[in-house]
């Protein structure tokens, strides 16, 4: 493997250096006060070195990262209005070449969940206010999809974009409403217990489809609007001590014009149709616990879409993730995983695309301190997007996050 590029050794040592000071907190005194206040910060930096050492479309390395600065005002604390909270989130993306993006690896299901384009942008911002003990909520403004919705959280352990939401949903979507492009929303929330949520959002329509300027969010017209539902269950097996469990199922429809991935009209135009959409199902279960933080979790969840419309019509991830396998080592988690975006019948007739794309996963998240994580990972990409003349790839990558 090549040298890991200067810039990132400089961020990843400026920014270790900042997060030891005052027991990895800057101004820790000054921020407990705040918060007192309602009012908190939370800046962090994720680093991923990329190296694709085998297969793929491009033998080579490269390095990618985002940095955030969240800030949140809790109005309840600060004595103004019961429930209410806003929340910021300014973000900037930087790197070198993106792996999936910049036909590195070849492949569909993105190896990096941050890769995006280089830019300083308002991530997210929005207003969330409860109701009735926080039984009811609405937030609205710039929100993430994937901060709420199609949530697996065993997956988001994982690297791969596939292993943190389904690319039957957000491929087929042009990347609407989720990393990196939240676009204005309104969600509601019902919670009548411990045991269930129920989720509704309404979100704009396809941004990238739009003229975006890089350096900021874009609020024009979209193409329609994109609406999801989503229901959980939470819950805990009447056995051993009780191992905790969550099922979550939901729908997405988007009232967007699509066209048909291969039929044309009689005017030897693409085949339009009015709308799209798609249901999917997750379960994550805790299936052995040596005590309430550690254990093994076993994960699987899967959606599916239309053939006519959509390049993917279904997809499937699951895996095991263990927390404390090493005696020595309580609080890191190790887990392997697999995701499957599976092409269009109907597409794969005309391109003549293998069925299927699978990405293997192995991690290890070492948990250096409460605020800072180094993750090793390799990812085996088989059929990448498909396609029978791109050579499966072999990708390691060295994820660094520190919260300061």
């Amino acid at each position: 493997m090549r040298n890991i590029p200067l810039p990132l050794i400089v961020i990843l040592f400026l920014s270790a250096s900042f997060s030891f000071a005052d027991d990895g907190v800057l101004f820790k005194s000054q921020r407990e006060f705040l918060a007192s206040k309602g009012l908190t910060f939370d800046p962090y930096v994720i680093e991923d070195y990329a190296s694709i050492y085998k297969g793929g479309l491009i033998d080579n390395n490269t390095w990618l990262g985002r940095f955030d600065f969240v800030s949140e005002f809790d109005l309840e604390k600060a004595g103004l209005l019961k429930g209410g909270l806003v929340h910021l989130d300014v973000l900037n993306a930087h790197g070198g070449l993106k792996p999936t993006t910049d036909h590195m690896v070849g492949d569909l299901q993105i190896v990096s969940d941050i890769e995006a384009t280089r830019s300083s942008r308002i991530y997210e911002g929005w207003y969330s206010q409860s109701f009735f003990d926080n039984k009811l909520s609405i937030k609205f403004g710039i929100v993430d999809l994937g901060s709420e919705f199609l949530v697996s959280d065993s997956g988001n352990l994982y690297i791969n974009s596939s292993l943190n939401l389904l690319p039957s949903m957000w491929f087929n979507n042009y990347s609407d409403a989720v990393y990196p492009e939240p676009v204005p929303a309104v969600r509601f929330k019902y919670s009548p217990n411990e045991h269930f949520d129920f989720l509704a959002g309404l979100f704009q329509g396809n941004p990238l489809n739009s003229d975006i300027n890089a350096h900021s969010t874009h609020f024009g017209d979209g193409e329609g609007l994109l609406s999801i539902e989503e229901g959980q269950y939470h819950y805990k097996l009447p056995i051993a001590e009780g191992l905790a469990g969550t099922f979550k199922g939901g729908f997405w429809y988007n009232s967007k014009d699509v066209q048909d991935v291969s039929s044309l009209d009689s005017s030897g135009n693409p085949l339009l149709y009015d709308d799209n959409y798609g249901a999917y199902a997750m379960i994550d279960q805790r299936v052995f616990q040596v005590n309430e933080s550690q254990g093994l979790n076993v994960f699987f969840f899967g959606g599916g879409a239309p053939e006519d419309r959509n390049t993917i019509q279904d997809s499937f991830a699951g895996g095991l993730n263990y927390t404390g396998l090493i005696p020595c080592r309580p609080k890191d988690v190790t887990g392997v995983a697999l995701t499957n975006a599976a092409i269009s019948n109907k597409l794969r007739a005309v391109t003549g695309q293998d069925k299927d794309e699978t990405t293997y996963e192995w991690t290890y998240q070492i948990k250096i301190k409460d605020n800072i994580f180094l993750q090793p990972d390799i990812q085996y990409v088989q059929h990448p997007n498909g396609n029978n003349a791109i050579k499966n790839a072999s990708v390691f990558m060295l994820r660094t996050e520190i919260h300061f």
